[in-house]
This record gives C-alpha cells, sequence and structure tokens, in this order.
C-alpha cells in the first residue's frame, strides 16, 4: 500500500516538472518574438542640423540603448538631401512607428548657427533688404544658411557688408554676398536666404476698359507674397490720373505698363495761342497736335493752318514761341 502511494507522488512530480519545462519554453518563444521596439515611435523632421557625419537612432529621439545607424552623410556636403523613405524604411525594419511630418525629403545641414554668425549676417541682410526694398513686409526671420565648407577658423571672421541683388524682390529666396574680414584680407560667401514677405499691391475690381480715367473705386489694395511680385508692380500710393491703355480683366494686380498718365492738355483739344509782337499781343485760336503738360513745347496748327510750336501756359493757353 504504501509502494502504490510513493508511485503516485513520482507520477505526480514528474508532472509537475514536465509542465514547468513547457511553460518555460512557452515563456522564451513568446518574449523572443515580441518585437524589439514594439512601442517605439518617431517622428521625422524635414529640416536637421547635423555635426558628425554618421546618423544613429538616437539622433532622431529613439530612446534606446541598441543605437543602430541610420544615414551616413558625405563628409564635403554642408547641406544634404535625401528621400522620407529611406529613413522610414530603416527604422520600420526595425518594427518602430514613424510619424512622418516632411513633404517627401529630409535635408540635413552643417554649420547651422555659422560658427556664431548667423546673428550678424541676419541682421546685415535684414536692414539691407528693407533699405532697397521699403515697401516690403517681412513677416518673420528669415532663414540662411550656406552650402559650402566654411573655415575652420569662421568664428574669427569679421562681417563688414553684405551685397543683395535688385533681382531679390521677385523671389521669396535667394542668393545674397558676405564679405567677411580675415586679417588685412576680405573673402565673400555666397548665402542662401528663404524669406517669408508681402508687398501691399492694387488689384482691379471690376473689368476696366482702355481709355478710362482710373478712379478710387475701379480698383482694392491686397497684399501678395514676393513670388507673385513684378518690378512694373504698383507699391505705395496709387498715382493719379491715369489713364488705361489696354482691357484690364477685373482681379488683375495693377502694373504701371497698364497706364499712361493723363496730361494737362490733350491732342485736338482747342486752345487759345498768343502771340508777342514787340508791346502787341495778338491772340489767335488753334488746335493741340499733341498732348502735353503745363511747361510743355508741343506743336499747334492756328485757323489758318500754320504749325507752330508753343509753351502750354494753362489748360486753356499756349505761347507761341516760333
Amino acid at each position: 500500500m504504501v509502494e502504490h502511494d510513493l508511485a503516485k507522488v513520482g507520477v505526480a512530480s514528474s508532472n509537475l516538472v514536465s509542465r514547468s519545462i513547457v511553460t518555460y519554453f512557452f515563456l522564451i518563444i513568446f518574449f523572443t518574438t515580441i518585437p524589439l521596439y514594439a512601442d517605439s515611435k518617431i517622428y521625422i523632421e524635414k529640416n536637421y542640423c547635423i555635426d558628425s557625419d554618421m546618423l544613429n537612432a538616437t539622433f532622431f529621439g529613439l530612446n534606446t540603448k541598441d543605437n543602430f545607424p541610420i544615414v551616413n552623410i558625405p563628409k564635403d556636403r554642408v547641406h544634404y538631401t535625401i528621400p522620407t523613405s529611406q529613413l522610414i524604411a530603416a527604422f520600420s525594419d526595425k518594427n518602430i512607428t514613424v510619424i512622418d511630418v516632411t513633404e517627401g525629403v529630409v535635408i540635413f545641414k552643417r554649420h547651422c548657427k555659422m560658427m556664431g554668425q548667423e546673428d550678424a549676417l541676419n541682421n546685415a541682410f535684414l536692414e539691407k533688404f528693407q533699405a532697397m526694398f521699403p515697401f516690403v513686409k517681412i513677416e518673420k526671420k528669415p532663414h540662411i544658411f550656406i552650402r559650402t565648407s566654411l573655415p575652420s577658423d569662421f568664428a574669427r571672421y569679421k562681417l563688414i557688408a553684405v551685397q543683395i541683388q535688385d533681382s531679390a524682390i521677385k523671389k521669396s529666396n535667394g542668393t545674397f554676398v558676405a564679405i567677411f574680414q580675415i586679417g588685412n584680407k576680405e573673402r565673400k560667401f555666397y548665402v542662401n536666404y528663404e524669406l517669408q514677405a508681402s508687398v501691399d499691391v492694387f488689384k482691379a475690381k471690376h473689368n476696366l476698359l482702355n481709355g478710362k480715367i482710373l478712379d478710387t473705386d475701379d480698383y482694392e489694395q491686397v497684399s501678395i507674397g514676393l513670388d507673385n511680385f513684378s518690378s512694373r508692380t504698383i507699391v505705395g500710393l496709387m498715382p493719379s490720373n491715369l489713364v488705361i491703355k489696354n482691357y484690364i480683366k477685373e482681379g488683375q494686380i495693377l502694373m504701371e505698363n497698364f497706364f499712361e498718365e493723363k496730361q494737362d492738355v490733350s491732342k485736338r483739344d482747342s486752345i487759345k495761342a498768343y502771340l508777342k509782337e514787340g508791346a502787341l499781343m495778338i491772340e489767335v485760336q488753334a488746335t493741340l497736335l499733341e498732348d502735353g503738360n503745363i511747361g510743355d513745347i508741343v506743336k499747334i496748327k492756328t485757323e489758318q493752318g500754320k504749325i507752330l510750336k508753343a509753351k502750354i501756359l494753362s489748360t486753356n493757353q499756349v505761347m507761341i514761341v516760333e
């Protein structure tokens, strides 16, 4: 009877050990099949400032001890662009969730602060730009960057001037020249900029026919970006006495070449012409053969058919000069 009970205990113990072994192996399989970064999440931004060539996972915000490589930036590239999909693939292989806030590309930049020269360059660029184009409204601090390597001692260079082309008014991005001094030498660097700015201009409120004198009810003021601006766009105050040269559609931005200035007198107007002979002043009726303003010399034709030159005295009087 005792041997029978011991046999039962042995069987029970054997079953318990077997179940423990099965449970152990099940836990090993379960935990090894769970992705290492299953709950990890990172954001991919459009722009990154870099100081090294190899960028690992922690650079992009992943909190991990396994700091695996993601992308290698060529040493000679100051401004390097890759497709966002390349970064997403590197993280997806590790089952890491990626939130993409780019527009399809990621830009890596060296010298983001330009070795301490960024603020001085920004201020000098803004001061020069506003002096050249005072009618432009700059809405936020411009973004400036450089596409070439800087000297290792660039922090010692002293900014002495910036040069901006007249065509800069037509685009929200471009390049300007920064002139630095080091010792007794000067060096030029080409600096890229991106500018968020606008200009107040005038837009036609309705269709305008040629020959019409422009009235304040014909236009309204609106703001446009630099990419939509032309050097012939009317800015500031709208000139008076404008005559429409060609048909203007509703909504068109008004340009200087759309108009001609209405002059004080017009061709074919009748006018009093005076001829001075000694102490005698003779008055004749004449017709203007040219448009003109007070003080201009224009041609006139008398009632007798003579073509003479006369100086415009007022809107209805001229003085014959020959």
